[in-house]
């Protein structure tokens, strides 16, 4: 009896093999948390540089258990290097950088270059894309 059950279930290999990658897999993927919990997203920021210090000021999602509509929060960043300021932050949904004052090409650079920016980003009404073209910069 047990020969024969094994017998039947080594020629079901494939089911086997995706019953275990279900059974090791499915609670990981359950029990992780939502990106927006545990990763500040920004979708708008304003930044300001005077000298060598930089502001940030940037509107970031807030999730809401249970809502239906979409919450904001103002959250402010101060710092001198844009990515150790922005390490823990995402962009992907950021929409709009504003620049007080002229536009700031070197922190474009560095948030293009390290951050996950769109190219249809707006900057102060230009997008990212074109606006680092026109400064002759070479991105992926």
């Amino acid at each position: 009896m047990i020969k024969r059950t094994l017998h039947f279930l080594w020629g079901k290999k494939f089911f086997l093999l995706f019953l275990a990658l279900a059974v090791i897999l499915l609670p990981n993927t359950i029990g992780r948390d939502f990106q927006v919990r545990t990763t500040t997203v920004i979708t708008e920021m304003t930044i300001e540089k005077q000298d060598d210090n930089i502001t940030i000021t940037a509107k970031k999602f807030k999730p809401a258990s249970g809502s239906e509509s979409t919450n904001y929060e103002t959250v402010t960043y101060e710092g001198t290097d844009v990515r150790e300021m922005l390490a823990d932050v995402s962009l992907a949904h950021c929409t709009e950088i504003k620049f007080n004052g002229e536009t700031d090409v070197d922190i474009l650079h560095e948030l293009y270059h390290y951050q996950d920016l769109r190219g249809n980003t707006k900057v102060n009404d230009t997008t990212i894309g074109e606006l680092l073209r026109s400064q002759n910069y070479h991105y992926q």
